[in-house]
C-alpha cells in the first residue's frame, strides 16, 4: 500500500481485529532532551529555496519576533533548528537544506534588528539566523536502522514531510512505493521500489537502480494480498517478475524479496493460503534469484484484546520470519493499532529491540502522513513521530 486509506482498506479485507486509531492531540508534545540552543551562523536564504522549509506564526506575530520567541516555537513543533529573518520571520527544520550555506560575510546579510527585541539581529532579506538545539554544529546523515515510508501527497507534492526527520541519528533511509524520491533530503538514502509487474520494458525503473547512490532495491509491494491497494501476484508470475526486473542488478545492488503482510493468516493472492505459504511458492518458482534481504509489513492492535501483549506479538513475528527465510529482514511497513499513548508506548518497546537484533537491517513505521508520524497540520512531527525519531 502506499497511502491510508488504502490501509483501511486492507485491514478489511484481511479481517484483522484492529481498533480504531485514536488521535489525541491534546497530549503535551515528547521533545527530544537536549542542551540548549546555539548559535549556528548566518546561512544564505531565497524564497525559492529556503535553508530552512518551515515557515511559523510566533504568538504576537511579526511585530514580537525575537530569536528566544522562534527557538520555542520551532521547539514546540519538534524541530531541531531556528532561523530568524527579516526581522520577523521564523523558520523552523531538522537539517539545512536548498542550497543554504554559511555566510563568509555575515555583515552583509544578517543585520536586521529584531521587530520584538532591539538588541538582537533577526537575519535579513536574504540571510537567516540560524540557532540549533543541542549542538554546535548542523544535523548530518543518519545511521540508524529507522526509516521513511511516505509519499508526495503534501501542498509541495514533494517529500516535504519526510524531511521534517533531517537530522536524527536514528533516521537513514526512505522509500515512497515508486522510484522519484521527490527531493527526499541528501541525508537519508533513497530506496527505489518496483511496486507491481510493468506491462513491459520500464527504462524508468532502470535508470532508477542505476542513479548514483542506489544500494538496495525493493520489489512488489504485498504481492500475497488481494486488496485493491495490493499489487496482488500470483507467485509464479512475481517470480518471472524478478527474473526480469530485479535479477538482472544482482551483484550491484542489494536486492529485497517481495514486501509481504507476515502475519496475515487469511487467503493470499492465488489461493486460500497465507502470506508465508505464498512466499514458499514465490521462492519455489524464483530458483535462480538473487536475494539479499527479506522485507515484511505487520499490522495488529497495539493491545490484543485477549489480553496479551502487541509488542510480544510483534517481536515474535518479526523472528519467526527471519527464522523462515533466513536472510537479514527488513520491515518496510508496521504499526500498532490504538490511540496515540499507545502506539508510543508500543515504540518505546519495540525499536530498542528491533536496534538490539542483528538480523534486523532496517524497518519504517507506517507512516509519514499528518495524523500519524506528522502532526495534523502538517509542519512537525507528531507525539508518535517524536517518539519514532528520539527513543
Amino acid at each position: 500500500m502506499g497511502f491510508p486509506a488504502m490501509r483501511a482498506l486492507a485491514i478489511s479485507a484481511l479481517a484483522l481485529q484492529g481498533a480504531c486509531l485514536a488521535i489525541d492531540r491534546d497530549a503535551a508534545p515528547t521533545i527530544e532532551a537536549r542542551a540548549s540552543w546555539t548559535y549556528l551562523g548566518c546561512y544564505t536564504d531565497n524564497v525559492s529555496g529556503r535553508a530552512l522549509p518551515n515557515g511559523e506564526q510566533v504568538p504576537g506575530g511579526t511585530n514580537a519576533m525575537a530569536n528566544e520567541l522562534c527557538q520555542s516555537t520551532c521547539q514546540a513543533d519538534g524541530f531541531t533548528l531556528a532561523g530568524t529573518e527579516y526581522a520577523g520571520e521564523c523558520w523552523c527544520g531538522n537539517a539545512i537544506g536548498n542550497g543554504g550555506a554559511l555566510s563568509t560575510n555575515p555583515s552583509s546579510l544578517c543585520t536586521m534588528t529584531c521587530k520584538g527585541n532591539a538588541a538582537e539581529t533577526c537575519g535579513g532579506p536574504n540571510g537567516l539566523s540560524v540557532y540549533q538545539y543541542g549542538s554546535s554544529s548542523p544535523p548530518t546523515s543518519g545511521t540508524g536502522k529507522r526509516g521513511l515510508a511516505y509519499n508526495n501527497n503534501n501542498p509541495t507534492a514533494n517529500a516535504e514531510y519526510a524531511n521534517l526527520f533531517a537530522g536524527y541519528s536514528s533516521v537513514s533511509w526512505g522509500y515512497d512505493w515508486g522510484y522519484p524520491s521527490y527531493n527526499l533530503n541528501p541525508s537519508f538514502e533513497f530506496v527505489p521500489m518496483l511496486w507491481g509487474l510493468p506491462s513491459g520494458s520500464d527504462p524508468g525503473w532502470t535508470a532508477a537502480v542505476q542513479t548514483v547512490g542506489t544500494k538496495n532495491i525493493l520489489g512488489f509491494n504485498e504481492p500475497d494480498l488481494t486488496y485493491s491497494g495490493s499489487s496482488n501476484i500470483l507467485p509464479a508470475n512475481a517470480a518471472a517478475g524478478y527474473a526480469t526486473y530485479m535479477e538482472p542488478f544482482a551483484g550491484t545492488v542489494k536486492i529485497g524479496m517481495p514486501n509481504v503482510l507476515w502475519n496475515n493468516v487469511g487467503s493470499s493472492s492465488g489461493g486460500n493460503y497465507d502470506s508465508a505459504v505464498w512466499t514458499q511458492y514465490f521462492l519455489g518458482n524464483c530458483t535462480g534469484c538473487h536475494f539479499d534481504f527479506a522485507a515484511i509489513h505487520y499490522y495488529q492492535d497495539c493491545d490484543p484484546a485477549d489480553g496479551q501483549s502487541g509488542a510480544a506479538w510483534f517481536q515474535g513475528n518479526v523472528t519467526n520470519a527471519y527464522n523462515t527465510l533466513h536472510l537479514p529482514i527488513w520491515i518496510t511497513e508496521f504499526q500498532c493499532y490504538g490511540t496515540d499513548a499507545q502506539q508510543v508506548a508500543f515504540l518505546q518497546t519495540v525499536l530498542p529491540w528491533l536496534d538490539a537484533q542483528s538480523y534486523v537491517a532496517r524497518y519504517a513505521y507506517f507512516g509519514v502522513f499528518p495524523d500519524y508520524l506528522v502532526n495534523s497540520a502538517g509542519t512537525g512531527l507528531s507525539d508518535i513521530g517524536m517518539a519514532y525519531a528520539t527513543t
